[in-house]
């Protein structure tokens, strides 16, 4: 952990000492996490954020982006037999957005989702269980759709070869790519209300096992 004297923490922070002060008086476990050696009071350099108006702000809307997934999951999982709470107890690997540059209609969006798991299907389907769920939704602020889409791959072996077919099979569009956390409730995000085989729709090798056929 990296640590500043109290000189060198008034300049980085842009504070004055009293400010320093009265803000550790007011969260002493943060003051535990300063050290004292040599008659001198050490601050870690990570508290510099606290003292930093628009980075706690930034954290602040991550806070608030994170307790809205928390009850998108909760009210989610309160219908037990839904579509989405039947896939959320399912293992998933990846989560795409594809914001396409061209001003695609929902059929096209549809065409791309299905081209792309027929690709993946064709190329991966004899070594591996593939799943693929995905939502058309329409930009807000310009016109023409975008994806969301998540992924199954059973063989986590392949994950980067996947995401590397992903990315050159939308290669002229912006992708972007994490991996599938269970806890963010991405998946109710994306299970909204629409048409199956238009808005949204459920691609797989492995459905009947999986108990969704």
């Amino acid at each position: 952990m990296k640590i500043e004297n109290l000189k060198e923490f008034i300049k980085s922070t842009k504070k004055s000492k009293s400010t320093i002060i009265r803000f550790y008086k007011k969260n002493p476990d943060l003051f535990k996490k300063t050290t004292f050696k040599n008659n001198k009071r050490y601050y870690p350099t990570e508290h510099i954020k606290y003292f930093d108006s628009e980075v706690m702000h930034d954290e602040n809307k991550v806070l608030i982006l994170q307790n809205q997934s928390m009850k998108n999951l909760i009210n989610g999982l309160m219908d037990r037999e839904s579509l989405p709470t039947r896939l959320w107890y399912l293992d998933w690997s990846l989560i795409f957005t594809v914001s396409y540059k061209l001003e695609y209609n929902k059929k096209s969006c549809y065409k791309q989702m299905c081209g792309l798991y027929d690709l993946l299907d064709d190329k991966y389907g004899n070594e591996t269980t593939i799943r693929l769920f995905f939502t058309t939704e329409p930009f807000a602020e310009r016109s023409g759709n975008h994806n969301h889409f998540i992924l199954h791959i059973g063989n986590e072996k392949l994950h980067k070869k996947i995401i590397t077919d992903v990315m050159d099979y939308f290669s002229s569009n912006i992708v972007n790519v994490d991996t599938y956390d269970p806890f963010q409730g991405y998946l109710f995000y994306i299970a909204k209300s629409g048409l199956i085989n238009e808005d949204w729709d459920l691609f797989g090798n492995n459905l009947v096992e999986d108990g969704l056929k």
